[in-house]
């Protein structure tokens, strides 16, 4: 079997994955170990690090290569301090695959790299409404006008498409979800069949209009639309015990009991509140780069926090002109 192990930089997460290694090598010298994803493509990747991480190593492998994920997100399999016995456990066929739907994205007659969580189409810049007009397999289903919307997996509705007032979907489920944000004229998020083609056609802001891939890479949209349909490539990860499709809410729950924040929260309170969690002190240019919201509205869900005493406001240590913002424990 070939296997590649990619890590991020911190260094328990490195220590971690040189105890993988060590495995590999004394227990199983007959396995081929790397450390990049270069041809012949592995036919198992494990990485560790945050669902940030995950999301880049991803983009960068196709379908013939299972993924063993390692660390404390939404997508991990198991923590860091299992990573040697999981990989002992892979290596020793104990294990089995699960595939999950990934995007294909269409523009100005390019494929774009298959996205697991979501494609979503906002304003170049914050404080701006865009005009959209959604389609379903040539159908027109709808124009619209707002902060943008956000067409996600069943793996992403719990993300950004949750904050945004989607629904949770399981994991497992052969479903494509639309979410507006922030509509104008009161849309509501619409669930489809995966074989559905989704096209947003006649996109207008004064402000640039963006497509954002699974929150990692941003393509400017310059023609009028593109379309999103289930790709042929899903993404196939390496599971461990009998098939657990309810996981997502245990961990849902577990986030939910951690922010305690009250019910009137506004989705964007609730995403924010999530990305200081998952991400630590932030600035408030970072929030957001990162959230995709509007200024004004990342403003204002910044404010709430503050006043409710779930995060504090701190001035920079490396610029005494920028604000740093953290959640209060």
């Amino acid at each position: 079997m070939r296997v590649a192990l990619l890590s991020s930089k911190d260094a328990v997460t490195r220590r971690y994955a040189a105890e993988a290694v060590r495995t590999v090598r004394e227990r199983f010298p007959e396995t081929s170990l790397s450390a990049d994803l270069g041809s012949p493509a592995p036919d198992a990747l494990v990485v560790l690090g945050d669902d940030r991480f995950l999301l880049r190593a991803l983009r960068r492998v196709g379908s013939q290569t299972a993924v063993l994920t390692v660390g404390h997100g939404f997508l991990a399999e198991v923590p860091p301090e299992q990573t040697a016995w999981a990989v002992e456990a892979l290596l020793e066929g104990r294990h089995w695959i699960e595939e999950r739907l990934r995007l294909e994205v269409r523009m100005d007659g390019r494929r774009l790299p298959p996205a697991l969580n979501e494609a979503a189409l906002s304003t170049s810049r914050g404080a701006g409404f865009l005009r959209y007009t959604l389609e379903v397999d040539g159908e027109k289903v709808w124009q619209d006008s707002g902060d943008g919307v956000i067409v996600c997996t069943p793996t992403g509705s719990t993300g950004y498409g949750l904050s945004a007032g989607g629904p949770v979907v399981m994991e497992n489920a052969e479903d494509i979800v639309v979410v507006p944000v922030c509509s104008s004229t009161g849309k509501r998020p619409l669930v489809l069949p995966a074989r559905s083609v989704v096209a947003i056609t006649e996109i207008e802001s004064r402000l640039g209009r963006d497509l954002v891939l699974d929150g990692q890479e941003r393509i400017r949209v310059r023609s009028k639309g593109f379309t999103i349909q289930a790709s042929a490539d899903p993404a196939r990860f390496v599971r461990f015990g009998k098939a657990r499709y309810l996981q997502v809410f245990g961990k849902l729950t577990a986030r939910q009991r951690a922010a305690d924040l009250p019910a009137r929260a506004a989705p964007s309170v609730r995403f924010l509140y999530r990305l200081l969690e998952d991400e630590g002190a932030m600035t408030e240019k970072r929030l957001i780069s990162e959230s995709r919201m509007p200024e004004r509205t990342v403003r204002n869900a910044l404010s709430y926090l503050v006043r409710a005493g779930l995060a504090r406001r701190d001035p920079s240590l490396r610029d005494a002109r920028e604000t740093v913002f953290t959640l209060r424990r």
